[in-house]
């Protein structure tokens, strides 16, 4: 398939999901329940009859933002800094809880210290996983939206090309991880060709369209099937100012064009799989351009260049469905 979806749950996975989620509720309330006590107690003396009410809305307040951090996950609308909410008011009933067991007269009694403190850090704990788990899910739904991550083996290993690499999938939007290594292959090939033609200074001799394609990722390597570099000749022959004439007014300019011309490269090997890519672009609701043709290509492992993904899209357009001419 052309896009990755997550695999719809079965029926014992939502049975399992859901007592998971009740045995997380029931871990938050005994929590609460135990540290309920010792809160209200240690605030008798500055709120007075109204000490209820801290831990009341501390604990509240880590349920509440606990569940709005899981239901802005699961929407693909998470804010990060929201996760630290519930962090602190959990530090905050923590040492609430074991303020009175820590400055003891008598030193301070660990086994309470660790008894009041674990249940409100498990609380933590499981909405965090439970986070983490949605996120990803929504991940699954919406890949173009996610940036893939490159392997921390390759940071360690060559951190510069890499911070190179990474920069480049920013700036030009690159999601997926094994198309922007293919484009980085073509890259360095296509690198490889103007340094053969034109030398080590080829960045000042080349044309300024080769070196705007090199840019853009556009230009294709020599070995590639629509090579835009023209064949390299033995002898440059040297630029000369050529004498000013007045254009004919009988006949105009013509712009000569820098690519030689070449035949539509062939494309029926792919078409079965283009049709499948514009039904499900036209489903979602998604114009379908040539680079989005060539990227949805290129991530079911197929190898396909920018010139021969216009000439797949161009007959996409022009050609009717097999499923539509069978119904004619």
């Amino acid at each position: 398939m052309p896009t990755a979806s997550p695999r719809p749950l079965s029926e014992g996975e939502r049975t399992l999901i859901s007592v998971t989620a009740a045995a997380v509720g029931v871990l938050g309330l005994v929590g609460f329940v135990i540290s309920f006590a010792t809160v209200m107690d240690a605030a008798k003396p500055t709120f007075g009859p109204l000490a209820f009410m801290l831990p009341l809305g501390v604990d509240l307040g880590i349920a509440v933002f606990s569940a709005l951090d899981i239901v802005l996950a699961r929407l693909d609308m998470r804010v990060r800094w929201l996760r630290f909410i519930p962090w602190t008011l959990t530090a905050a009933t923590v040492y609430l809880n074991i303020a009175a067991y820590a400055n003891a007269p008598n030193g301070p009694d660990w086994f309470a210290v660790v008894a009041h403190a674990i249940l409100p850090g498990l609380w933590v704990v499981a909405v965090e996983i439970g986070t983490h788990a949605i996120r990803k899910r929504a991940d699954l739904a919406s890949p173009s939206r996610r940036l893939d991550s490159i392997r921390v083996s390759r940071w360690l290993l060559s951190p510069l090309p890499t911070f190179a690499l990474w920069r480049r999938m920013v700036l030009w939007e690159v999601r997926s991880y094994p198309d922007a290594l293919h484009r980085e292959r073509e890259r360095i090939l296509t690198k490889t060709d103007l340094q053969d033609r034109y030398g080590r200074l080829w960045q000042f001799k080349a044309t300024r369209r080769e070196r705007a394609l090199y840019k853009l990722g556009e230009l294709a390597p020599a070995g590639a099937q629509t090579a835009q570099l023209p064949p390299p000749s033995p002898v440059r022959p040297p630029l000369t100012a050529a004498p000013a004439r007045k254009p004919s007014p009988r006949r105009p300019r013509e712009r000569k064009s820098t690519r030689p011309a070449v035949a539509p490269p062939e494309v029926d090997d792919l078409m079965p799989l283009g049709w499948q890519i514009a039904a499900d672009h036209e489903t979602r609701g998604i114009t379908l351009t040539r680079d989005r043709l060539r990227d949805a290509v290129r991530r079911t492992g197929r190898s396909i260049s920018t010139d021969r993904a216009g000439a797949l899209l161009a007959r996409l357009r022009t050609e009717t469905r097999p499923a539509a001419r069978e119904a004619a």
